[in-house]
């Protein structure tokens, strides 16, 4: 393994009305950006200790020369294995 970095993190929480965004208040450490897809935890940005709560998030984006290199979706439920993604440009039948 390689040394770890500290990456700040734009979180946004979905739920009832508009989605809440919480841009750079959390951090991913990890050996280097995760990609697209994964779930990660994510820690408060102001938590020096590790003694704040952990979230999970579904990466949805990751921009290495960005301040804030990588924006997920808080996952609220913890059964992934039901999360489907389809790409916008797939057809559709009804």
């Amino acid at each position: 393994m390689g040394e770890e970095r500290t990456f700040a993190v734009t979180l946004i929480k979905t739920g009832r009305g508009i989605p809440e965004v919480e841009v750079g208040a959390y951090r991913y450490t990890g050996d280097w950006l995760p990609e697209v897809g994964e779930t990660i935890s994510v820690r408060p940005a102001d938590d020096t200790e590790g003694a704040g709560a952990e979230l999970q998030g579904f990466v949805t984006k990751v921009n290495p020369v960005a301040d804030t290199p990588i924006s997920v979706v808080e996952v609220e439920d913890q059964r992934l294995d039901e999360v489907v993604v389809e790409p916008a440009d797939s057809p559709q039948t009804y």
